[in-house]
């Protein structure tokens, strides 16, 4: 079982199993007037004890995806908030799977995952949090920043007094920034990253993997950048000849080789490749013809 690491006064990190990895996330905890937990996703057993020695008052989801809300069923009786322009994808099942752009069968294998291991509920929150809002919750107090590119609301939480900052998915990772969802955005993304790397900070948590940063995080920050201008330029590597979309995910861009489950990881490519072609379509560098993609000049 993991344990919750110290990182000021009334605020701690738990980190998630697996270094963070999906399906699991870091999470963070506030001890204050009220006990709140920021995306609960960590570790299993950590939650169980919680839910059975505390009474936690207070979910803030940084976004609406399965694996930031995964241990959430665990307290029923907490308030849950989470940004307003997300808040559409928890309302049902199905509301969630076409926030994923879901369809035929990937979209029957993510309803089994999402409700059977994720357990997901239909959620109505106590509050929808928006940009600039300053909460309190006690000598606590939290400022949300709306980052969003990830998902339309994906919002970061900025404890100012403390210099801490939960980044959520702006995670730094190698692997490089997720946008396949409806409401996701590249160049939203790419906006929300620098707007992270210029925040005056001592500490930055994020969700994924290694999830400290003391000091800062311009370097991370570019690194994390410049794997969407790597995978853009692979694309345009591809698309000096007309390819169909099966070709396009199958030349896997995004995550380099054929992985199991198969349509797990072929959705993901289509659902970051998608992206990418919408973005080069609407700047003319891109044309779609009799179902084929290919570079304009």
């Amino acid at each position: 079982m993991q344990v919750a690491q110290k990182l000021a006064e009334r605020i701690s990190l738990v980190p998630g199993n697996n270094q963070g990895k999906y399906p699991f996330s870091n999470s963070m905890i506030i001890e204050d007037d009220i006990l709140v937990l920021i995306d609960p996703a960590a570790d299993l057993e950590f939650f169980i004890e919680l839910s059975k020695t505390r009474k936690v008052d207070l979910i803030l989801l940084s976004h609406y995806h399965e694996d930031h809300f995964w241990f959430s069923y665990l307290f029923p009786e907490a308030e849950v908030w989470i940004p307003e322009q997300d808040a559409f994808a928890l309302v049902s099942l199905d509301a969630f799977l076409d926030a994923y752009r879901l369809e035929g069968e990937w979209r029957e294998d993510w309803r089994k995952m999402v409700s059977e291991h994720f357990h997901f509920r239909p959620l109505k929150p106590a509050r929808l949090l928006k940009e600039g809002d300053r909460i309190s919750f006690g000598k606590i107090e939290m400022q949300v920043l709306h980052t969003p590119g990830h998902t339309g609301g994906h919002s970061a939480f900025y404890f100012p007094a403390q210099g801490v900052v939960f980044l959520a998915d702006i995670d730094l990772t190698k692997f490089g920034p997720w946008y396949g969802d409806r409401t996701s955005d590249i160049d939203d993304y790419i906006r929300s990253i620098r707007r992270a790397a210029e925040l005056d900070c001592r500490t930055f948590v994020v969700s994924h993997e290694q999830p400290l940063y003391e000091g800062n995080i311009k370097k991370e920050a570019e690194q994390y950048l410049a794997v969407i201008e790597e995978r853009e330029n692979r694309l345009r590597g591809l698309l000096q000849q007309p390819r169909t979309m099966d070709d396009i995910v199958q030349a896997r861009i995004i995550y380099r080789k054929p992985r199991e489950p198969k349509s797990f990881f072929d959705f993901g490519e289509w659902a970051m490749m998608t992206k990418h072609l919408e973005r080069m379509i609407k700047s003319g560098e891109v044309i779609q013809d009799s179902g084929k993609f290919r570079l304009a000049s």
